[in-house]
């Protein structure tokens, strides 16, 4: 009589590791969020300008930052701008207030379920490149990351812009993979992506960007034709997406841009290294967008007189985005400054690992485009080295791939 097959111990193993994984990931995230004090959750420098905007949202008069902090001069700080920041974010603080109150614990208990979401998504792309044991070492990373459950409780964008870029990672590798096999799909998969490239960038302006590294991806392709294409179909839908807050910059701000912040943060970048340097003031009665275009012909002509200099500074922005250290600029006691050091470098090290397994295959590019957009935005603009956080999970995916490999161990698919 001939044995019935058992069911595969190691399938159920990972299973259950997984499923734990992602309960043990949402209940550390929920319970920051309960035990932690009134305000601070605000205290993040970047927080108060997203409450600001929010409270005016709520209020009924629209997205608009009426007294910002000192974050440049102080002629520029004090104005009323429209179009300061992304309306995103404001946007489901003022839905928490209206529905909740001032609470700040309905935003975080909803970034917890995002950063449980985002472990999801993570699972799901790692099993399907190298089993279930990819994707349990994949979710542990995130899981057991102090900064990934630390920023689930600031009231920062961080943590709901990382599951939209991985939901863009995911949606283009389903793209990729339809590519290869002929599918018949894979406009569904390039419209997504760029839907959801919308979502990133209506929380991060800088996130619209990634659209311009994406397709010069695909002209460096062999399958350039059929990848452009599913390109334009995620500009297509990107661009649509946005063309409500163009339009309204279009008459608010001045110019049908999607942020006027990044000319302060690109003056910003290129100050004078080792003291204070001379702020330009731009002339009254230019509009917003027109502040803008003064401090980018500023930011310009700095470079353009100590490039060396400015070249120093994008080293070290590049260093401190990567640097395993702390990351928030802020010290209040909950995170030691070596805290980064438990995921940082375990994580870049798989990841290399798992980049030079697939390096075959487009969709190791793919998983380590957005790391690297991230540091050349960096390399132009000022910005806080969390912006990291929102691109470490395509890197836990590839360090689930690379552990896996090292190990010589292909988990069940």
């Amino acid at each position: 009589m001939s044995e019935e097959p058992k069911p595969d111990s190691s399938h159920r193993s990972a299973r259950l590791l997984l499923s734990a994984l992602v309960a043990l990931g949402f209940m550390a995230r929920l319970t920051l969020a309960f035990v932690m004090g009134d305000g601070h959750a605000a205290r993040l420098p970047e927080s108060a300008e997203y409450l600001a905007i929010g409270r005016s949202v709520a209020e009924g008069e629209g997205f608009v930052l009426r007294a910002a902090p000192a974050v440049g001069p102080a002629e520029v700080a004090g104005r009323g701008d429209a179009a300061r920041h992304m309306p995103g974010y404001p946007l489901i603080l003022a839905a928490a207030g209206t529905m909740f109150g001032m609470d700040d614990r309905a935003v975080l208990v909803f970034q917890s379920l995002c950063g449980a979401a985002t472990l999801v998504v993570v699972i799901g792309m790692a099993a399907r490149l190298a089993g279930l044991w990819a994707a349990v070492v994949a979710a542990a990373l995130l899981t057991f990351d102090p900064y990934q459950v630390y920023f689930s409780s600031q009231l920062v964008p961080v943590v709901p812009l990382g599951l939209a870029l991985v939901a863009v990672t995911a949606a283009g590798m389903k793209f990729l993979e339809g590519v290869s096999d002929g599918g018949r799909r894979v406009w569904l998969w390039a419209a997504l992506a760029g839907l959801a490239l919308a979502v990133a960038t209506y929380l991060e302006a800088w996130a619209a960007g990634f659209v311009l590294a994406a397709g010069l991806a695909a002209v460096a392709s062999k399958q350039r034709k059929r990848l452009l294409a599913g390109w334009a179909v995620a500009v297509v839908v990107l661009v649509v997406a946005l063309a409500p807050w163009l339009a309204r910059n279009a008459v608010q701000a001045g110019a049908p841009v999607l942020t006027t912040d990044v000319g302060l943060r690109l003056y910003e970048g290129t100050g004078r290294e080792g003291g204070h340097s001379e702020v330009a003031v731009p002339p009254e009665g230019v509009d917003e967008a027109g502040r803008c275009m003064f401090y980018l012909r500023h930011a310009a002509g700095r470079i353009a007189v100590a490039p060396a200099s400015w070249l120093r500074r994008v080293a070290l922005r590049v260093v401190r985005l990567w640097t395993p250290g702390a990351v928030t600029g802020v010290d209040d006691g909950l995170l030691h400054p070596t805290a980064g050091y438990t995921s940082l470098l375990p994580t870049a090290a798989l990841a290399l690992l798992g980049l030079w397994v697939l390096r075959r295959r487009a969709v190791a590019l793919w998983l380590f485009l957005a790391p690297v957009y991230v540091t050349l935005v960096h390399c132009v603009l000022t910005g806080p080295a969390g912006d990291r956080l929102a691109v470490m999970p395509s890197l836990a995916v590839l360090g689930g791939v690379g552990l896996v490999a090292l190990l010589g161990r292909a988990g069940p698919q």
